[in-house]
C-alpha cells in the first residue's frame, strides 16, 4: 500500500530511548541540543511583530507564483544592503528551506538522477532525497586546525548523473564558512560538468569574526547556474512564521529557463501564507536586534566552551560561526557510549557525532543557543565524568 521511499526505520536508537525514560521520570536534564531560538530565553519585539501580523491586508488574498512583490523587495533590500546586487525578480518564496531543496530537486533531477552534499552535514539530506527520489553522493568537509571542503573529493564524487552540488555555508553542524578560493574552484567544477550549485545560507549572518577569505553570499551575478537558499527561521529566529527563499543566478539563458519553470513548480503549491509576507517588512526592521541577541549568545557560549574544555580531555575544534560546537572527545568509548553516559549519569543530553554522519568516531555535537547558565554547568559536569 505505501511507497518504498518512505520506508524508513524508525526504531528509537539508545539514547532517544534513554531520553525518553529520563523524561517520563522527571529527571532534571541539561539540555545542550536546543536549537529552537523561540524557546532559548530570547527576547523579540512581540508587540511589533504581532501587529504586522494584524494589519488587515493579511485577509486579502492575492496569489504570485513567486511571493508577494512586497516581501521580495525587503529580501532584495537585504542583499544590497551586503553591496549584492539582487532583483525581486529572482526570488522565490518557499515555506522553508527544505521545501526550496524539494523544489530544486524536482527542478533539476529526473528519478535516481545525483547530488552532491558535504559529509558530516545535517541528516535532513538523506530524507529529502528519498522522498524527491533523489540519489546521493557526498564530498567531504575535513579538519586540520580547521575546517575546509576536500574539492578532491568533489571530483571523485561526480558521475554522468551528477546534477547540482549542494554547499552550506556556513556548514552545519562545523560553523566553516565557503572561501573565496573554494567557492572558484567548485565553480570551474560546475562549468565543466554543466551542474547547477545550492548553497544554503541559513547560518550566513552569524559569524564570530570577519575574515577577508570567506565569501559573504553566493546571491551575486555569477556564470554558473546557481540558487542561494535563506529564511527567516535563523536569519530572525522565527522557524514558526515558515517563510524562506531561493534566490536564482547565473548565466542569463539558465536563469531565465529555471525561473520559468519555478514559476509552474511553485504556483502549483502556492505555500507561503499571506500574513508572514505581509508582515515581513516589519520582521525585518528588527532583524539586527534579534540577530544582535543570539550572536552574543553563540559567540560567548562559544568562549565559554573554549575555557572550560582547556587542560581537559576534550577539545574545542575550530569554527568560524553558526549554531553549534563539536567537541573532540577520547576514543576509548564509542560516541553513543559517551552519550548515553552522560545522559545516564549526569542527565547531559548532547548528540553523538555519527548523528551527523562524521565518517569518524570520537565527536560530540553541541547547540550554541543553549542558556549559558546551563551550558556551565553542565560541561563542567561533563568534563569531570570523561576525566573519570
Amino acid at each position: 500500500m505505501f511507497s518504498s521511499r518512505t520506508n524508513w526505520h524508525r526504531e528509537p536508537n539508545r539514547l532517544t530511548e534513554l531520553l525518553a525514560s529520563c523524561r517520563k521520570n522527571n529527571k532534571l536534564i541539561y539540555d545542550l541540543t536546543a536549537s529552537n531560538p523561540t524557546e532559548c530565553g530570547f527576547s523579540y519585539p512581540e508587540q511589533q511583530f504581532l501587529s504586522a501580523l494584524a494589519n488587515p491586508q493579511t485577509l486579502h488574498y492575492q496569489p504570485d507564483s513567486q511571493g508577494l512583490l512586497s516581501a521580495r523587495e525587503v529580501i532584495a533590500r537585504y542583499y544590497h544592503e551586503k553591496n549584492i546586487r539582487v532583483d525581486a525578480s529572482q526570488i522565490f518564496l518557499t515555506a522553508s528551506t527544505s521545501e526550496a531543496y524539494s523544489l530544486l530537486a524536482k527542478l533539476l533531477c529526473n528519478v535516481n538522477e545525483r547530488v552532491l552534499v558535504p559529509r558530516p552535514s545535517y541528516p535532513l539530506f538523506e530524507y529529502l532525497g528519498e522522498i524527491n527520489d533523489v540519489q546521493l553522493d557526498f564530498y567531504h568537509i575535513n579538519y586540520d586546525h580547521g575546517w575546509s571542503i576536500d574539492i578532491d573529493s568533489v571530483r571523485r564524487a561526480i558521475t554522468s548523473s551528477t546534477k547540482a552540488i549542494v554547499i552550506v555555508n556556513p556548514h552545519n553542524p562545523t560553523g566553516m564558512f565557503l572561501k573565496n578560493d573554494e567557492y572558484g574552484r567548485i565553480r570551474e567544477i560546475a562549468r565543466l560538468h554543466n551542474l547547477a550549485i545550492i548553497v544554503d545560507e541559513v547560518f550566513v549572518d552569524y559569524l564570530f569574526q570577519p575574515d577577508p577569505h570567506r565569501l559573504g553570499t553566493t546571491a551575486g551575478g555569477t556564470d554558473v547556474l546557481t540558487f542561494t537558499l535563506n529564511g527567516i527561521s535563523k536569519m530572525i529566529g522565527l522557524p514558526q512564521m515558515k517563510l524562506a527563499w531561493i534566490v536564482v543566478n547565473g548565466e542569463p539563458s539558465g536563469v531565465k529557463e529555471a525561473t520559468g519553470r519555478l514559476e509552474i513548480l511553485c504556483d502549483t503549491f502556492l505555500s507561503v501564507n499571506t500574513p508572514v509576507q505581509v508582515a515581513l517588512p516589519t520582521f525585518f526592521e528588527f532583524r539586527q536586534t534579534v540577530q544582535r541577541e543570539i550572536l552574543n549568545r553563540i559567540t560567548s557560549n562559544y568562549n565559554s566552551l573554549d575555557s572550560l574544555l582547556r587542560n581537559s580531555p576534550c577539545s574545542l575544534l575550530g569554527a568560524e560561526g553558526g549554531w553549534y560546537a563539536i567537541l573532540q572527545i577520547p576514543k576509548t568509548k564509542s560516541e553513543e557510549e559517551w552519550a548515553v553516559g552522560l545522559l545516564n549519569e549526569c542527565g547531559i543530553y548532547l548528540f553523538p557525532g555519527y548523528f551527523f554522519d562524521f565518517h569518524n568516531e570520537g565527536y560530540l555535537v553541541v547547540s550554541l543557543l543553549t542558556p549559558p547558565e546551563v551550558l556551565g554547568v553542565a560541561v563542567k559536569n561533563l568534563v569531570h565524568y570523561i576525566s573519570c
